[in-house]
C-alpha cells in the first residue's frame, strides 16, 4: 500500500458533474456507446474521477443502455477511493464506517499513526478511507482492465453480493492498522 495523491473534493465533484451530463446528453442523441466508451478510457487511464461516474451509472443504471449492478457499482467506487478521489471517499465513508470506527477507536493505533506523520489531524479520513479501499481493490483483485469487460447484466444490491465487500473492508482492518503504525 502506498500514499496516493488525492483529487480534492470540489474538483472531483465538478469533474464528475462534467462526465455524467456528457454521458447523459449523449444518450439522448443516440450516442450513448461513444460517451461511455470514453469514459470507460477514462477510467482505464487511472481516472479516479472517471472510476467515480461509472460506479454512479452502475449504481443506478441507464434505462436503455445500462443495467444496474451492484458488483460493478461497488468495484468502481473502490477503485475510485483507492486512486484517492475525495468525492468517492465521502460517499463511500457509509460503507467504511464499521472498519473506520475500529481504527478510530484503536486510541494507539491513531496516536502513533500521527507522531510518525502517517496521518494528520486535518488529513485522517480521507488517509484511512483511501487505505481500506487500497486494501480492499488488492484483496478483491480489482482490476480496471476486466472491469471493463463486464457483461452489462444486471445485477440488484443483496446481503449475498454484498458479503465479499464486508468481507473485504473487515480483513482490511488489520492491514490498514499495521501500516498506519509501521
Amino acid at each position: 500500500m502506498e500514499w496516493n495523491r488525492f483529487v480534492d473534493k470540489d474538483k472531483a465533484y465538478n469533474g464528475f458533474v462534467k462526465y455524467r451530463k456528457k454521458v447523459i446528453d449523449a444518450s439522448e442523441i443516440g450516442k450513448f456507446d461513444e460517451a461511455f466508451i470514453d469514459l470507460g478510457t477514462k477510467a482505464l487511464e487511472g481516472d479516479a474521477v472517471a472510476q467515480d461516474c461509472l460506479a454512479y451509472f452502475y449504481s443506478k443504471g441507464l434505462p436503455g443502455f445500462l443495467k444496474q449492478n451492484y458488483d460493478l457499482y461497488m468495484s468502481w467506487e473502490i477503485l475510485a477511493g483507492a486512486n484517492g478521489n475525495c468525492f468517492a471517499l465521502d460517499k463511500f465513508e457509509f460503507f467504511l464506517k464499521f472498519g473506520m470506527d475500529v481504527i478510530f477507536e484503536k486510541e494507539l493505533i491513531l496516536k502513533q499513526a500521527l507522531r510518525r506523520g502517517n496521518v494528520t489531524q486535518k488529513n485522517a479520513l480521507y488517509m484511512i478511507a483511501n487505505l481500506f479501499c487500497e486494501s480492499m481493490a488488492d484483496t478483491l483483485k480489482l482490476d480496471a482492465q476486466n472491469l471493463i469487460k463486464a457483461k452489462n447484466e444486471e445485477v440488484k444490491f443483496s446481503q449475498e453480493v454484498n458479503r465479499k465487500y464486508v468481507i473485504a473492508m473487515e480483513s482490511s482492518i488489520p492491514i490498514v492498522a499495521e501500516f498506519l503504525v509501521s
